[in-house]
């Protein structure tokens, strides 16, 4: 892959945005090999936790490429906008959590991808926003609905339709980002909280993930039924029973099976 690195240290799998020339814009390519990385942990079984970061000093995305969109016309925005909702989705809905580690510009998809991650990691150099409305856009990704989810419907009016950028601190404080750090942390945290999950019980962390994600759009009563199903499933598990084990017996557990 060109724009976008992949790698395997344990459990933890690392995905890094690869075009610092260009402050890590997305073009069509790149939202492909995201896609395309995100398919491997997918595939992977041994893959427990998912770190999301980018490489170069500036950004971690300044968004769209407007030396290309400038000339994008409608029908080609509206293809570019499923594929980006298509990484969006491939990032949401994968089964293992992902850190996300951001740092510089977090800006238009950049900020779409942090969004849908399930923590993020920003370095106190980070600024994060959306400018699409000073381009004369508005965001293609799903962003009016995540943003609102988090910060609530008009202060999400307010960021999105000035296209202010937020301060790594400002951006904790609206619940954007759970961490901020010195940038020569971000990584370092990023990596403790990856292999932090990656030594948990596995099916119970799908499991914890799955409810709290469905369980957000559901009925009170529907998210409690399904929070009673992967809670008596985890129970006739082998790495229940090994991390119990472990618990009573005052020993590091063995390695999970997964099942």
């Amino acid at each position: 892959m060109k724009y976008v690195t992949y790698q395997k240290q344990d459990h933890v799998a690392e995905i890094t945005l690869n075009r610092p020339e260009v402050m890590n814009a997305f073009n069509s390519q790149m939202l492909d090999e995201l896609i395309r990385a995100f398919q491997m942990v997918e595939q992977d079984g041994g893959v427990y936790s998912v770190i999301l970061s980018a490489n170069g000093e500036k950004a971690f995305s300044a968004g769209g490429d407007i030396r290309e969109e400038i000339a994008t016309d409608g029908p080609a925005a509206r293809a570019f906008g499923e594929k980006g909702k298509a990484c969006v989705r491939a990032i949401e809905r994968c089964r293992v959590p992902v850190i996300c580690a951001v740092h510089g510009f977090t800006l238009g998809g950049g900020m779409e991808l942090l969004l849908v991650c399930d923590m993020t990691v920003a370095s106190e150099d980070a600024r994060i926003g959306m400018p699409t409305i000073k381009l004369g856009t508005i965001p293609g990704w799903g962003c009016t609905k995540n943003l609102a989810d988090v910060v609530g419907k008009y202060r999400a009016k307010e960021l999105l339709l000035t296209g202010r950028m937020l301060s790594a601190r400002e951006a904790y404080d609206l619940g954007l980002v759970e961490y901020v750090v010195p940038r020569a942390e971000l990584l370092p945290k990023a990596r403790e909280l990856a292999e932090t999950i990656a030594d948990m019980a596995p099916i119970a962390v799908k499991a914890m993930k799955s409810c709290i994600d469905r369980g957000w759009q559901m009925s009170t009563e529907e998210a409690y039924a399904m929070e009673t199903e992967a809670f008596s499933m985890c129970y006739d598990t082998q790495d229940k029973f090994e991390a119990m084990s472990a618990f009573l017996e005052k020993r590091p557990h063995r390695p999970y099976q997964y099942r």
